[in-house]
């Protein structure tokens, strides 16, 4: 799922989804004679039978022109994909599934928080046990990894797309600056968030724009992490240098004056429309949603490689729950659904950056866009994604790190005193973790 770009809310809170109980996967009814007996070969009668497989996806997630592709690929499954509307109760009530509290489907489509369904690993089928490993190369290594265990013996889920971070940035607006306003001379020399902030006053100082917020700067920072808020071992690291040197360089650009007020989603594509806003640092699936906040600006934007390197704000995967009556079956139509040819049609149709680099120089990915002044997208996207570095997930990370922007947005909106608001997160963080 998608996370608006300057929303101050971190990416792994996510998109969840809102999903409606369905029932058990059960297999539709056959023109087979029910007299089985009377049949020379009773395997041949077996085989002429349907099984049902069911899944939950939201839109945009897959492509519908792929589930069709499919149906015509396993004539012997009833695939019926449902279609959810998305918002926040998609964890819960998945969660309330593998657990016990309800029914689901067979097949099940995750998102970046994948890694909070992996303490409930046993409650979906370890792909790995499907042949997963045969086809394991494919796909880039940091996100196969975000669906498996630390020791890789179990995985959850097979991986759709990626959303890897780039600087979106206004030519136009770096040109009057006279800063670096090529893709290529931005990546070579502007490598640093420290080489971002004085770009960024060269730009305000010439045009009286800005970048995003607070929120933004300091979530986009911690996404560059390799390290997170916990060990691999469970300790919490979120009090330590890694966060606080995060929370202070956001703290300063905002003290600095280059960061947008910490407002609405409403009045920041307000700001990006009426030139106020000259760059940020967004993922691959923000060019819609840019390119619907800014009509007016069309033309100007151009996207680079990013400061400080690469993050991941996103990107979803599917996977087969235990509960499923047709394992076998349900796997090889996920795997159908996220090979290298069919994830090219989901980057046609929304964007969705595919997670199989191997298709990434093909001439189909070529993506010149005309409100990005016919920039190729998919080049700088390309070479983001093979760069995205990750931190060790845990499933608690969502607690931190809502705590962690709650506070610091409030410097911004109540003027509060960053190092209390960081003491403050501290020991609302301790608390909780502490139940």
């Amino acid at each position: 799922m998608k996370k608006k770009v300057w929303s101050g809310i971190p990416l792994v809170l996510g998109m969840m989804l809102v999903v409606t109980a369905c029932g058990d996967a059960t297999p539709a009814n056959t023109s087979a004679k029910d007299s089985a007996a009377s049949s020379p070969n009773k395997n041949e009668s077996a085989s002429s039978q349907k099984v049902s497989v069911n899944m939950w996806y939201w839109n945009g997630a897959i492509s519908d022109s792929t589930i069709d592709a499919a149906r015509k690929k396993f004539p012997n499954i009833d695939l019926q994909a449902q279609k959810l509307p998305s918002g926040s109760d998609y964890l819960t009530k998945l969660k309330t599934t593998v657990s016990g509290g309800g029914t689901g489907p067979d097949i099940v489509a995750m998102d970046s928080w994948v890694t909070t369904m992996l303490p409930y690993k046993d409650k979906f089928v370890n792909l790995y046990d499907q042949g997963a490993k045969d086809i394991q190369s494919q796909y880039l290594d940091w996100k196969w990894r975000m669906a498996a265990t630390a020791d890789n013996k179990y995985l959850i889920g097979l991986p759709i797309d990626v959303a890897p971070v780039v600087m979106y940035y206004r030519q136009d607006m770096f040109e009057k600056a006279g800063v670096p306003s090529t893709p290529e001379a931005i990546k070579s020399q502007v490598k640093t968030w420290d080489d971002y902030f004085n770009l960024s006053k060269k730009v305000k100082d010439a045009t009286g724009s800005q970048i995003l917020s607070i929120v933004d700067v300091f979530r986009n920072m911690i996404g560059q992490n390799s390290e997170g808020y916990f060990t691999t071992e469970g300790k919490y690291i979120g009090d330590q240098a890694h966060i606080k040197d995060a929370w202070d360089r956001a703290v300063k650009a905002y003290q600095s004056g280059l960061t947008y007020a910490n407002t609405s989603d409403t009045e920041k594509n307000a700001a990006m429309n009426n030139n106020k806003i000259s760059s940020f640092i967004g993922a691959s699936w923000a060019v819609g949603d840019l390119m619907g906040a800014a009509p007016d600006t069309k033309g100007k934007w151009r996207i680079a490689y990013p400061a400080g390197g690469i993050g991941n704000q996103g990107g979803s995967f599917f996977g087969v729950l235990k509960s499923s009556k047709n394992p076998k079956e349900a796997y090889e139509v996920i795997k159908f659904l996220v090979n290298p040819d069919n994830l090219v049609a989901g980057y046609k149709e929304f964007g969705n950056y595919p997670s199989t680099p191997e298709i990434y120089s093909k001439p189909d990915m070529v993506n010149k866009n005309e409100f990005f002044g016919d920039q190729d997208l998919s080049s700088v996207f390309a070479e983001a994604a093979k760069d995205v570095k990750i931190a060790p997930a845990d499933p608690r990370d969502d607690v931190v790190a809502s705590t962690l922007t709650e506070e610091i947005g409030l410097v911004d909106t109540q003027k509060k005193d960053p190092e209390k608001a960081w003491k403050d997160a501290q020991d609302k963080i301790k608390r909780q973790l502490s139940r």
